[in-house]
Formats: C-alpha cells, structure tokens, sequence
C-alpha cells in the first residue's frame, strides 16, 4: 500500500482501538478513556500526522514523573496552550505524539533516525508506524533500538500492533548539566564555596536557553516566567569582562611546537 492507504488505515485504528499491546501497557494512545485530536501533515509539513492525546485528568499522566512533565510545559508552553485553550483542558493533560509514516513504498533509510530525532526535539518523543512489508526477522532488532514507539500493520484491515515502546519524554538531552562532573570540575579548580548556588544559577540558564531553542523552532515567543525575566535582569547587572583572546593565542603559541611523537 501507499503513504495515504497506510495513513487512513491507522487513523481508523486510532479511532477504533484498532491498536493492540501484548504487553499491556497503559499507553495513553490505546487508553479509550483519552479523546484523541488528530492533525493532517502537522507543523507545515514536517510530520505525516500530529496526534494530540486528551487525558481525561493529570493522574493520567503518572506514568511520567512530575518532574518530566514540568519541564515539557515550560520546554514547550506554546504548543501546549495552544491546543489547552481551544479544548477548554488543562496543559497537563496534553500529550503530543508526532508521527512518521512508512509504507511499502518507502525506504527505510538513513532519513528515519533524522525524522526521529526531528521529532523528539519538537515534541520531545517519536511515533513511526511500518507496513507490514518493514516487519522482518532480520530488522526487528534494529527497528527496537529506535528511540520511538514502534506500531506495525498486521496486514488485516485496520488492525495494528506495538512493536516496541519508548513513551519517556526527552526534555533536555545534551543540554543537561551533570551535576557530578560539574562539581568535580569547579573543585579541580579551586572552586569549593557557593557550589549549589552555582549549579542552580547554570540550570536556570540552561532552562532559558532549552525555552528558546524548542519554542522558536517555528517562530514561536519563548513565554518566560517573571521569575526568569527578573534573573536575567539581575545576571546583566554582574560585572564581569572576559576576553578570550589572549587564552586562544597562547593555546596557538603552545601547539606550535607540538609533534606527533608527543602524543605517543
């Protein structure tokens, strides 16, 4: 079958729990308690489908620790309201679940861990749904290496199944501070004192920074807090002149009588 057969095969299964898990698992896109919202070639093409999962209240979201779901509100505040305010529902009972379809017709290739990756750092999470024809032996155990939820075609009807499963949410990724190391290093470097006030300061910009990056990935406004817009009036006020300059000239100057046998 094609892309469009393939899509309108599991938008029937969406809305006729035509989705089965043997190892059930409560996923919130097979619960029938949750509404689903589903959007065509969402966020100007960059998904096949966009599915907006409508929890009927926030125990639902349990499954995720709280910590997970803060940080995806403030991470990505205007996707959520967007939808919270036309749907009359909480922002915390919101989850968006991009989808990458691939039919007979297509390939699977080098462009699916960029689409999953495109996908995680929107949304931060992934859904790729296969045709039949993708369902191997031999590819199974790369297909469940992929950070997404994994759905295959049974090959009857509208009838589909979990392949494999990774419904965590990605916030942060590489942006993350680890803690340990951090500490290590400002200790390495004879930095013992305000230790915790400085990690909490690094964390607070790293969250700016995370807002501006994941909201302005479609043009969108960061939304910061009045807590963040008064600690980054206060962080302007720190006088502090740096110039790195000199340090990348003297790093030159070093490596100019750098040999190869110095590494040996």
């Amino acid at each position: 079958m094609n892309e469009l057969e393939l899509k309108d095969l599991f938008v029937s299964s969406l809305e006729s729990g035509h989705i089965f898990d043997n190892k059930n698992r409560n996923l919130p896109f097979i619960n029938p308690k949750n509404e689903i919202r589903i959007k065509n070639e969402g966020y100007f093409g960059q998904f096949d489908l966009v599915i907006a999962i409508l929890h009927r209240n926030s125990k639902s979201l349990q499954a995720s620790s709280e910590l997970e779901s803060y940080q995806n509100i403030l991470m990505r505040t205007n996707q959520l309201t967007e939808l919270a305010r036309s749907e009359k529902r909480r922002i915390d009972c919101i989850s968006f679940y991009p989808v990458e379809l691939k039919s007979s017709r297509d390939v699977l290739d080098g462009r699916l861990p960029n689409q999953i990756m495109n996908a995680i750092l929107t949304f931060g999470r992934s859904m790729v749904v296969l045709d039949r024809k993708h369902i191997k032996r031999a590819s199974l155990k790369f297909i469940r290496m992929l950070p997404a939820t994994i759905i295959a075609h049974t090959g009857r009807k509208d009838y589909f199944r979990v392949i494999s499963v990774f419904d965590r949410i990605v916030n942060t990724g590489m942006f993350n501070i680890p803690k340990r190391r951090f500490v290590k290093t400002l200790l390495d470097n004879g930095i013992s004192e305000g230790i915790d006030k400085i990690y909490k300061r690094l964390s607070t910009l790293e969250r700016i920074n995370q807002k501006l990056i994941f909201n302005q990935l479609y043009n969108s406004d960061a939304g910061f807090l009045k807590e963040e817009v008064e600690f980054l009036r206060q962080f302007s006020s720190i006088e502090a002149t740096m110039s790195y300059k000199k340090q990348i000239l003297k790093y030159v100057k070093e490596s100019e009588s750098v040999k190869i046998t110095d590494y040996l």
